[in-house]
């Protein structure tokens, strides 16, 4: 099965992969260290230099900049829970090889194909003004839950659709005859 539209969406959300021969290992996320510097450590920083600056001179708390310390330490408090929870999301390994997918998590290692997997669910949801999160699982005959990618974006419409095309893409990996994929 060609993998390049897999690696280009993988690669385009950030999410870490590799191929060997012919099987796509995802998982054991990369921190991006441009976005938790830039936009997480830096607010952060600034907020607390501010807070040392108007107490080492004795200078009064006017509302604005009390308002701008909340505002960049929610900020940077934000965009680290973030980082944090995308890399929660992809840390375990999902390996993807013939008509199978492997999950190994901190339960155990799972193989499933069409014989034990059920469905395939996807949710997005709205976490802040400009920012959308989904996530893909697989639902395996017993009814339990795995997840299988976590992404986010600016755009709701990309994050369905991307959602639908990975799912659409292990449906048809793992040969699995189901009709289309549920959106919770």
């Amino acid at each position: 099965m060609n993998t390049s539209i897999l690696e280009s969406k993988l690669k385009r959300h950030k999410i870490s992969y590799s191929k060997e021969n012919e099987k796509i290992i995802i998982g054991k996320a990369k921190t991006d260290y441009g976005t938790l510097i830039g936009l997480a450590i830096l607010p952060i920083i600034a907020a607390l230099g501010i807070c040392s600056f108007i107490i080492l001179n004795n200078g009064e708390f006017k509302g604005k900049i009390i308002a701008g310390i909340i505002f960049l330490f929610g900020v940077g408090f934000f965009n680290l829970s973030r980082i944090r929870t995308k890399k929660e999301s992809n840390d375990n390994l999902k390996t993807l090889d013939n008509k199978v997918i492997k999950v190994k998590n901190d339960f155990g290692e799972y193989i499933f194909d069409s014989k034990n997997i059920k469905d395939f669910e996807y949710s997005a949801e709205q976490i802040d003004d400009e920012t959308y999160e989904g996530n893909l699982y697989l639902i395996d005959n017993e009814e339990r839950k795995h997840q299988i990618l976590g992404f986010d974006d600016e755009n709701e419409k990309y994050v369905l659709n991307d959602l639908k095309w990975f799912s659409e893409y292990l449906i048809n990996h793992v040969e699995l005859k189901i009709t289309v994929a549920n959106n919770l």
